[in-house]
């Protein structure tokens, strides 16, 4: 008997019609799969600037009075003067966020912070007291090398346990995971990351260092600063009355904000650079996080003087000084949006919040 064997199998229009399913059932489920990683980071996000906000109750706790929007002391001696501003700005920069240390989490880097010696023979611990003689954290830590062109060697300027610094330790509580911040600068080879920023008497000053290996590319980043309010205290009658927790050399008492912790923003997010998200000009070390005003509200496109996010959806989001969390859409600068932002940042102003404006 004779057999015929025939072989089975695609022809080559049924392998494109397969091929063209697949791409479009993958077309379909890649933006389903990245709304579920955004709505992840956003809710990781939200948990960090809970986490934050509570970490300063616990600071409030233990010293009766929250951390200040930034330790700029009067006394503050420098070597290097004259890359830091005179007095009485001229040191030593220490943010809320590192006052916030040993209450998320953090105490090992607290505690390498607290036991370095400058070259004057300060002590980390001064960095954290006010009024003390502590110069810029940033620049009073030998070996220096601030040549213009020379890789600086690693622990440059600030403070550093054998070549390794505390500060720039990677802290995930201070990061955004819808953020690459250490990516943020690689198209801008004169841009800087910031060591010190601080609102006061209406007007922000900020430093910042190199973008450089071994130096300011290795601090720790942050994607989160505390509230100044409109622009901190001021001869300003209208800053004065939006003024918020975290304005320089700040005291603020829980129990001072008239207008309830539910309703007073305690932090946000910011990616304290100009131009979108990725790249960016500049970015935030968490040393050196202090306050940031609100006067300029939420524009769409993030600046390095107002509160930012790289959220889908342009969402920024707030820890309230109760310890909860509150997303506000970009845009908010003008109109009843921005009032209401201006309002929501202010401690004591006694304004009835309308917060279906910011939604």
């Amino acid at each position: 008997m004779i057999r015929s064997l025939r072989k089975v199998g695609f022809t080559l229009i049924e392998l494109l019609v397969v091929i063209a399913i697949i791409a479009i059932l993958i077309g379909l489920l890649l933006p389903a799969v990245q709304k579920v990683r955004e709505a992840a980071a956003r809710m990781q996000c939200s948990n960090n600037l809970k986490q934050i906000s509570l970490a300063a109750h616990t600071f409030h706790d233990a010293y009766k009075r929250l951390p200040p929007g930034g330790n700029v002391s009067p006394n503050a001696i420098n070597t290097n003067q004259q890359y830091v501003y005179p007095p009485p700005f001229a040191g030593p920069y220490t943010g809320v966020l590192a006052f916030l240390l040993p209450y998320v989490e953090q105490g090992n880097v607290y505690n390498q912070i607290l036991a370095t010696v400058n070259d004057k023979g300060v002590s980390g611990q001064a960095l954290f007291q006010l009024n003390s003689t502590a110069g810029a954290w940033a620049y009073n830590y030998k070996p220096y090398d601030f040549q213009s062109g020379v890789t600086p060697v690693n622990g440059t300027g600030y403070p550093h346990i054998n070549g390794v610094s505390p500060m720039d330790a990677h802290i995930p509580i201070f990061e955004c995971p819808s953020d690459d911040p250490y990516q943020a600068l690689t198209a801008y080879p004169n841009g800087g990351v910031i060591d010190a920023y601080w609102t006061t008497s209406g007007n922000i000053w900020i430093d910042y260092v190199a973008d450089a290996p071994g130096f300011g590319h290795d601090l720790g980043a942050s994607n989160y600063i505390g509230n100044a309010g409109y622009l901190g205290t001021s001869p300003d009658p209208k800053s004065n009355q939006y003024v918020g927790p975290y304005d320089m050399n700040s005291k603020t008492k829980l129990q001072s904000i008239s207008d309830g912790t539910s309703n007073t923003i305690a932090f946000g997010e910011t990616l304290a650079g100009d131009g979108p998200p990725l790249p960016r000009n500049f970015r935030l070390s968490w040393m050196g996080a202090g306050g940031m005003p609100t006067a300029w509200g939420l524009p769409t496109t993030p600046h390095w003087y107002s509160f930012g996010s790289n959220h889908a959806g342009g969402l920024v989001q707030f820890g309230y000084c109760d310890g909860s969390v509150r997303g506000i859409r970009n845009g908010a600068s003008s109109g009843a949006a921005y009032n209401a932002f201006i309002s929501a940042s202010g401690m004591r102003d006694g304004t009835v919040i309308d917060f279906t404006q910011l939604e």
